[in-house]
């Protein structure tokens, strides 16, 4: 056999020379602080205690908290990938070395709270592998497609990713104040102190990229982050605004049922209201970078969330 035969014929692109001087101490900072701070899922959680605890909850309420932590799980999955993508091209990109061990260490971190979500569901009385919300299955996906991050540079495409880490941290901080239950009160505490460095970076790209990106990026990248939002996170993820009106009262419930129990949800109408107010400190943060960030109507205008969800 003629040996070209065995070699590879699909070209990828070099990642050498490697370059491994420190150029941004603020972001090896970061790096410096995620070993500090790194936590075990399966040792810093009782997880034994807490499925004791949860077996004297209602059966209903195991199951909406078990649907719940589910969801959560399949989100913070959806964040893995959209990562090794990142980190492929910071290779490739030559990006500073500090800028791909975050890139590696934010990889790390969201499937460590994949792993937290889906034992906290397990211990409510099953985690999903397949949530019962079909949709959810549809809209994941969405997050892997990366026709739009391509459209944008590097830094552009993070500062996006890290604009819904500040949203999510909000909502993640009104999770966390629900959570009753100690261990789960831990759990949403250990994911929010790593979403905090997560937003930081993206405060430190803000700060030193924002001015060299040109208008058109900068349009594009509020148009980006609009786009997410409506299409993927109001699905389901973030917000139920944009289900189907049937899948859109049952999940509204399901979620009322296990924030009511003090499981670490938070009630659709709260929900919609930190995301109003997280969008406001959002276009605070980049308007002096004149990045401009679409209205969102079903938030921000006259949507069919103005009446109470759960009470539909």
């Amino acid at each position: 056999m003629d040996a070209s035969m065995l070699e590879e014929t699909i070209q990828n692109p070099n990642p050498y020379p490697v370059v491994a001087d420190l150029q941004y101490d603020d972001i090896w900072q970061l790096c410096v602080q995620a070993r500090e701070l790194a936590w075990d899922a399966d040792g810093d959680i009782d997880w034994a205690g807490l499925t004791k605890d949860m077996a004297e909850l209602p059966e209903d309420v195991r199951s909406a908290g078990a649907e719940w932590w589910s969801l959560r799980a399949w989100m913070e999955h959806g964040a893995t990938p959209y990562g090794a993508e990142r980190l492929r091209q910071a290779i490739f990109e030559h990006m500073p070395f500090e800028v791909k061990q975050h890139v590696v260490n934010f990889i790390v971190e969201e499937m460590r709270h994949h792993e937290a979500s889906f034992r906290i569901a397990e211990a409510l009385g099953g985690y999903q592998p397949s949530p019962r919300s079909d949709y959810f299955q549809l809209i994941i996906p969405k997050f892997h497609d990366e026709k739009d991050e391509r459209q944008m540079s590097f830094y552009a495409g993070m500062a996006v990713n890290t604009l819904f880490e500040q949203l999510s941290g909000e909502l993640l901080t009104a999770r966390y104040k629900n959570a009753k239950h100690p261990e789960i009160r831990k759990a949403c505490k250990l994911i929010l102190r790593d979403e905090a460095r997560h937003v930081q970076f993206g405060r430190i790209l803000m700060r030193r990229f924002f001015d060299t990106l040109s208008q058109e990026e900068k349009a594009m990248l509020g148009a980006k982050f609009a786009k997410k939002l409506r299409g993927s996170l109001l699905n389901g993820v973030y917000s139920v605004v944009n289900l189907p009106q049937d899948e859109r009262k049952r999940s509204a419930q399901a979620r009322t049922l296990a924030a009511e129990y003090g499981l670490g949800a938070t009630h659709p109408d709260e929900e919609v209201e930190v995301i109003t107010q997280a969008l406001k400190q959002i276009r605070e943060d980049v308007a002096p970078y004149d990045v401009p960030i679409p209205l969102i109507p079903e938030i921000e205008g006259d949507g069919p969330q103005k009446g109470s969800l759960a009470a539909e």
